[in-house]
Parts: C-alpha cells; structure tokens; sequence
C-alpha cells in the first residue's frame, strides 16, 4: 500500500495503481474530470498506462460551467 495527496486529502491506494484505478475506487468518473499529477496534467488517454507512486500529489478538478 502507498499513501499519496488526492485534493489536499491523504489517501491509501495499492502499489502500482495507476490513474484509472485509482479514480474507479474513489468513485470518480473519467469522462467529467481533469487530473493532474505532481503538477501535471495528464491526458485522459494516458489514465490506464499512468501509475502513481507514493507521495504523489494528485489534484482532481471537475470542469464548471457558467461565465
């Protein structure tokens, strides 16, 4: 198990998890957020191969609508 920073939030994930996983467990879906790792945006198409690593931090946003 790995501890790591998810919106501020300490959070326990298994060893070699990667983006997709991570965000199924939380119950985030895919299609309706951004995630940035340490900084960094990742495309969403790199959510499968993307894996995390302890003390990451990671940063979820949901786009917001309105002007």
């Amino acid at each position: 198990m790995m501890t790591l920073s998810v919106n501020g939030e300490e959070k326990i994930l298994a060893l070699n998890s990667v983006i997709a996983d991570a965000l199924q467990q939380w119950g985030y879906q895919c299609e309706e957020i951004a995630v940035a790792v340490n900084n960094e945006f990742i495309p969403r198409s790199h959510y499968q191969q993307h894996q995390l690593a302890a003390d990451d931090r990671v940063d979820i946003v949901a786009p917001m609508q309105g002007g």
